[in-house]
């Protein structure tokens, strides 16, 4: 996509993402956190197949990796992955 293409485009900031799934799809809600008592603000909604979702979680991963190769590695607090039911592979 060229610069002159991009100007158009929205862009957001999003700490909170919230996925959804079914046979079909995936659903990914991304949102921006508001008081402590408050739940995120919704603003975006993107859609996806299975397969698109899954080769976007790898592009993810090796960009991250390569991030921190780079920058140095992403500090997340203690007992995150725990309480997210995910490890760190």
């Amino acid at each position: 996509m060229s610069p002159e293409e991009m100007i158009d485009l929205p862009e957001y900031y999003t700490d909170s993402v919230n996925f959804m799934t079914n046979i079909y799809g995936f659903t990914l809600e991304f949102g921006v956190m508001q008081g402590n008592d408050e739940p995120p603000k919704s603003i975006a909604r993107i859609k996806m197949s299975p397969q698109h979702a899954k080769i976007m979680s790898l592009l993810l991963r090796k960009n991250v990796q390569e991030y921190e190769r780079r920058i140095g590695t992403v500090i997340l607090p203690d007992g995150l992955y725990q309480d997210l039911g995910i490890q760190d592979d």
